[in-house]
């Protein structure tokens, strides 16, 4: 329970961190486009991180595939999604695919942008590697080498809810925002389009490793980040994450 306890508080603590700013444009999309697209986002990011952490290399193997091209498959998906967001005609076209896309209920779930929030938040899942404690990194270590216990896919769901819970506040307060703002309001398909454009330019740094050079210039030069594992180096965790991975 401690362990679950510390990597759940671990993961929020990455959000409220300058390691999330590489991702941030990623997040921030949410605050844009249909009522559903914050849940589909959280719903997305959830099942992919929890899968990747623990059976990266079992589907890489499975499939054939490296894990750089998921990378890639990340960032055309990322790009194209800003594509939706700042043209408005692709954004109705990619609704009433995704309204085909599913038999029931379809239509209200594509133009409420729950679709492409799932894809959104799993993209994210690909992507997310800000600032990774100690506990984290055991569970990686240990999927790795091919042990996924419950253990580690129980601290792993706890890490990505601690993620995903201040991730879901920061779109709701985002639409919030918007709503209280006429100003905003009246202008929110140039608002829209504007998320669009960042988004595609997000994938294109990503493309070029503008994502990761961030991520461990921020690591290496932010004081405040190199202790944000205070948590997990206490004795007490450190004792019974050796207990729990002999």
């Amino acid at each position: 329970m401690l362990l679950l306890l510390v990597a759940f508080f671990g993961g929020v603590l990455t959000v409220v961190s300058p390691c999330i700013l590489p991702v941030l444009p990623v997040v921030l999309s949410g605050t844009v486009g249909g009522r559903a697209r914050p849940w589909g986002i959280i719903a997305g990011f959830l099942g992919s991180f929890v899968v990747l952490t623990l059976f990266l290399s079992t589907l890489v193997t499975a499939l054939g595939i490296s894990a750089d091209a998921l990378r890639w498959g990340a960032v055309a998906l990322l790009f194209a999604f800003g594509l939706t967001l700042a043209v408005p005609a692709l954004g109705h076209r990619f609704e009433r695919l995704a309204a085909r896309a599913v038999p029931q209920g379809g239509a209200r779930g594509g133009g409420d942008g729950l679709i492409g929030g799932l894809l959104v938040g799993a993209t994210l899942g690909l992507v997310w590697t800000p600032c990774v404690g100690p506990i984290l990194a055991s569970v990686t270590t240990l999927a790795l080498s091919g042990q996924v216990t419950a253990f580690a896919a129980a601290v792993t769901t706890a890490y990505a809810l601690g993620v995903a819970l201040p991730m879901l506040a920061v779109m709701a307060g985002g639409r919030r925002l918007l709503t209280r703002l006429p100003a905003l309001l009246r202008n929110l398909g140039g608002l829209q389009r504007a998320f669009g454009v960042v988004l595609a330019l997000f994938a294109v740094g990503m493309a070029l490793g503008v994502d990761r050079a961030a991520q461990s210039y921020i690591v290496e030069r932010v004081p405040y980040v190199q202790n944000l594992a205070f948590l997990e180096e206490t004795g007490a965790v450190r004792g019974q994450l050796d207990r729990t991975l002999r």
